[in-house]
């Protein structure tokens, strides 16, 4: 006994029509995903936010190199918990969304110098330092999507 099935115009067209969907549905759901933003996190704050730090440097002064890194960091930390990612501190939080987003590893050594000028009371921020500093705060801001 042999069993043949011959395909006809409507099996193939149904083939093709259910292939099409299913293309159709991922790459929707891809670009959902790079497009998403968590409801609280406002561009628009963030990039008033980010003007007013980048001005803080441009002032010349040691005092405002610290206080735009410092509040460089906030905003990022308030970036990380807008979109969720949990922790205690800021450092688990940048270590958590790094491993969704590895380009934030790159931004480890402007959280230590944001540590060091408020935990040690000698240390100096020399202009440069501080535009690498806020330079990688704004890559990682990038990143999240937020700038």
């Amino acid at each position: 006994m042999q069993f043949s099935y011959e395909f006809t115009a409507v099996d193939i067209a149904i083939a093709i029509g259910i292939a099409v969907v299913i293309v159709v549905f991922f790459v929707a759901r891809w670009f959902a995903r790079q497009s998403r933003l968590p409801e609280g996190l406002d561009r628009k704050f963030y990039r008033a936010r980010w003007k007013e730090i980048e001005a803080l440097v441009e002032l010349k002064k040691e005092m405002n190199y610290k206080l735009a890194v410092i509040e460089a960091d906030k905003l990022l930390d308030s970036a990380l918990r807008g979109m969720y990612f949990t922790g205690t501190t800021m450092a688990e939080r940048l270590k958590l969304a790094s491993y969704k987003f590895p380009k934030l590893k790159q931004v480890w050594w402007a959280h230590q110098v944001r540590n060091h000028v408020v935990h040690d009371v000698r240390y100096e921020l020399r202009h440069g330092e501080a535009r690498k500093v806020l330079e990688l705060f704004k890559r990682a801001l990038s990143t999240l999507g937020v700038l």
